[in-house]
C-alpha cells in the first residue's frame, strides 16, 4: 500500500544516497562494524544481542547506512536488511560484498513488510533515525512483531524526541516544536539530509513521544524488558546547545507467545 507522504520521504532519500555514502566513506565506521559492534551498539544493546544472535536470522528496519545491519552480521546473524530506498540498499549491498558479508536485501516500507513472512525472525531491530519519517508508529511497530517469531526480541533504538522540540541556535535552549505535536512538519528542502537547505524535495517529519514509542510496542504485542535513556554528546549538525539532554532511547522488548488481553499486567514493564 502506498503512502504518499512516506514516497515523498523515499525520493529525497533516493537522491541522497550516494552523498551520503561519501560521507560514510569518509568516516570509515561501516568498515570496521562487523568486528567492532561497539561502534555502534551500546553496552546495553549488546548485553542482549552479543552471543544471542549468532546463526539466528535478524531483521534490520529502516537500516539506512546498514552500519548495524553490518555489525549485528560480524556477531554471526543471518541479516535481513529492509529500507525503502533502494539506492541506500545498493550501497549497502556493494559494501556487505567487500567485507564478505552474507546478507539480504529487502526494499519496502516499514509499515507494510507483506514480502516478509508471519514468524521469521529472532530479532528485529530499528532505530537512529527511522521514525521520525514514518507517519504510523503503530503499524510500524506491529509489522515488526508479525514478522517475529513468538517470544522474539524487538529492540528499538532511537534518536530521543526531547531532541527534537528545539529552535536552531548556537546559544539559547528554545522550544520551536511542542513536545506533543507529532505533525506530519512539511519542509521544501534539497537532497542533503545531514544539513538541510531550502530545495525542491517534499519532507515529511514525525515527532513521536517516549509514551508514543513504549506504547505501540505494547500495542503490537510485546513485553517490555528495559528502557534505556543514555548518551550526551552533541554533534556539529544537531544545531541547538543540547548538553545534558539524552541522547538515546532504548526499547527493548520480547512478542508475547500469546498476546495478552488489554487489562494484562504482563503487557507492563
Amino acid at each position: 500500500m502506498s503512502n504518499d507522504l512516506h514516497e515523498a520521504n523515499r525520493r529525497r532519500w533516493d537522491a541522497a544516497a550516494e552523498g551520503w555514502a561519501r560521507g560514510a566513506d569518509a568516516r570509515g565506521l561501516w568498515r570496521r562494524c562487523p568486528a567492532e559492534p561497539e561502534l555502534v551498539l551500546c553496552d546495553r544493546e549488546l548485553a542482549y544481542l552479543r552471543g544471542g544472535v549468532a546463526g539466528q536470522h535478524v531483521c534490520v528496519l529502516g537500516s539506512g547506512d546498514n552500519q548495524v545491519a553490518f555489525a549485528l552480521a560480524g556477531l554471526g546473524a543471518s541479516v535481513t536488511s529492509v529500507d525503502i530506498s533502494q539506492p541506500q540498499l545498493d550501497v549497502a549491498a556493494r559494501r556487505a560484498q567487500e567485507l564478505n558479508l552474507e546478507m539480504s536485501f529487502v526494499r519496502a516500507d516499514v509499515t507494510d513488510l507483506s514480502a516478509l513472512r508471519n514468524g521469521s525472525f529472532s530479532v528485529v531491530y530499528t532505530g537512529g533515525h527511522v521514525a521520525v519519517w514514518v507517519s504510523d508508529l503503530s503499524a510500524y511497530y506491529a509489522e515488526a512483531a508479525r514478522i517475529l517469531e513468538p517470544n522474539g526480541l524487538f529492540m528499538v533504538c532511537e534518536y530521543h524526541p526531547f531532541r527534537r522540540v528545539w529552535k536552531e541556535s548556537r546559544d539559547l535552549l528554545a522550544v520551536e516544536y511542542p513536545y506533543f505535536s507529532r505533525g506530519p512538519f512539511e519542509y521544501d528542502v534539497s537532497a542533503e539530509v545531514l544539513y538541510a537547505k531550502p530545495g525542491t524535495f517534499k519532507s515529511y517529519e514525525f515527532h513521536w513521544t517516549v509514551s508514543d514509542y513504549v506504547g505501540a510496542a505494547l500495542q503490537a504485542g510485546c513485553r517490555v524488558l528495559e528502557l534505556h535513556e543514555f548518551g550526551e554528546a552533541v554533534a556539529e549538525w544537531e544545531g541547538a546547545p543540547l548538553h545534558g539532554l539524552p541522547e538515546f532511547l532504548l526499547i527493548v522488548a520480547r512478542k508475547d507467545v500469546e498476546p495478552a488481553g488489554p487489562g494484562d499486567a504482563s503487557q507492563h514493564p
